[in-house]
């Protein structure tokens, strides 16, 4: 009978067990499920056309529609075609590297207007599988900012000194600076102290979405009133100001592609400020430790922009002579972020780059008489057909 007692309440923790990991499990598995399937969007797309060529524009059409598709599953704020012009050379680059995003697609309507061709799509979209896309297109030189500050009457502030002061230093260095506290956002204050807490950057992964950036800049600024106007300080004086100390805990957070975040710098900072309020103190105080912690961010930025150049071998069909070459040579040098342009002979460079290298090849496609024929990670290659 002892035995038979032992043996059911092994079978009913059995059972409880294996709800509870059912259970546990549970939302992943609908996660999964949902990002598996696919999502019917709707979205349109426009082209030029050049020399009466309809079916060229048309298949441009197609291309930016589907684009608009994949941004609008995923939520971008950063539209891709603001940074990369040529929607077909981004479409085929992106089938290369990580499939189809759009499963299938049905034009919904066409035409043309002027010297304009549009095309209204209905879209089959994998979720997981456009996330991935964007993903791809990530940049190094693009920096997403959200350091929220704690003041002392227990308000937070997503817009501050610190993080404006941060803002600014760094667009004016040419990067693309995006500020998460001016735009409508899922991160929270107490997200990016966890994530700061645990170094699980999960919760990041909808900023590289949403922005296309592969540098993260998260932190948190505390407040604390370390002094009082009237406080007795000795000696019979009296402090004549509001003193606060400001506490900065910060990560500089990257990753290629779907693969991890990792924290490329990070740091601590104090600071204290004084004023007639307890407020005015601690925007004094926040403020100060702009001054002492901007350089070391920018600092940490431009070593990891320097870190990830890597060679890109360029080479131009059809060029027949020095000054062409010169010409397309000088073209490379005044690409923005582009580097150390070696060339090796007609029509052969190599180009330092930070980025991936389709913004390199879409570069290159605008200037006329280049038309590309092909590219991977490391090389581009091209074709001369006349200034």
């Amino acid at each position: 009978m002892h035995h038979k007692n032992i043996n059911q309440t092994l079978q009913v923790a059995a059972i409880s067990l294996a709800l509870v990991i059912c259970f546990s499990l549970l939302p992943y598995s609908v996660f999964s499920q949902q990002d598996k399937e696919d999502l019917l969007v709707d979205a349109s797309g426009e082209a030029a056309i050049f020399e009466g060529d309809i079916p060229s524009a048309k298949l441009e059409a197609v291309a930016r529609a589907k684009w608009e598709a994949i941004e609008k599953t995923v939520g971008v704020e950063v539209k891709s075609l603001t940074i990369v012009q040529d929607a077909a050379l981004m479409d085929e680059t992106i089938k290369k590297k990580v499939g189809g995003s759009v499963r299938d697609f049905k034009i919904q309507g066409e035409g043309q207007k002027n010297d304009i061709y549009w095309v209204k799509i209905s879209a089959s979209v994998i979720p997981a599988s456009a996330k991935e896309a964007i993903i791809e297109l990530a940049r190094n030189t693009s920096v997403t900012v959200f350091i929220p500050a704690r003041f002392p009457d227990g308000d937070i502030e997503e817009s501050n000194p610190f993080a404006e002061g941060v803002i600014n230093n760094l667009a004016s260095q040419g990067y693309q600076v995006y500020d998460v506290a001016s735009s409508e956002h899922t991160l929270t204050a107490s997200q990016v102290e966890q994530a700061m807490k645990t170094n699980n950057f999960l919760s990041l992964r909808g900023l590289v979405y949403k922005y296309l950036s592969n540098v993260i800049l998260i932190g948190k600024i505390d407040t604390t009133v370390t002094g009082e106007e009237g406080k007795d300080i000795g000696g019979g004086m009296k402090l004549p100001y509001n003193v606060v100390t400001a506490r900065l805990t910060y990560r500089l957070i990257a990753g290629k592609g779907s693969g991890p975040r990792q924290i490329i710098a990070s740091g601590y900072e104090q600071d204290k400020g004084a004023g007639a309020t307890i407020k005015d103190a601690a925007f004094s105080a926040v403020d100060s430790l702009r001054e002492k912690a901007s350089r070391k961010i920018q600092d940490a930025v431009a070593k990891h922009l320097q870190e990830s150049n890597k060679k890109v071998k360029v080479l131009i069909e059809n060029i027949a002579d020095v000054d062409t070459n010169l010409s397309i040579k000088g073209f490379l040098q005044g690409i923005a972020w582009a580097t150390g342009v070696k060339e090796n002979g007609l029509g052969e460079f190599n180009v330092e780059y930070p980025e991936e290298t389709i913004y390199l090849a879409a570069s290159l496609s605008k200037k006329k008489g280049l038309k590309v024929i092909n590219f991977d990670d490391f090389n581009v290659k091209m074709r001369y057909t006349g200034f």
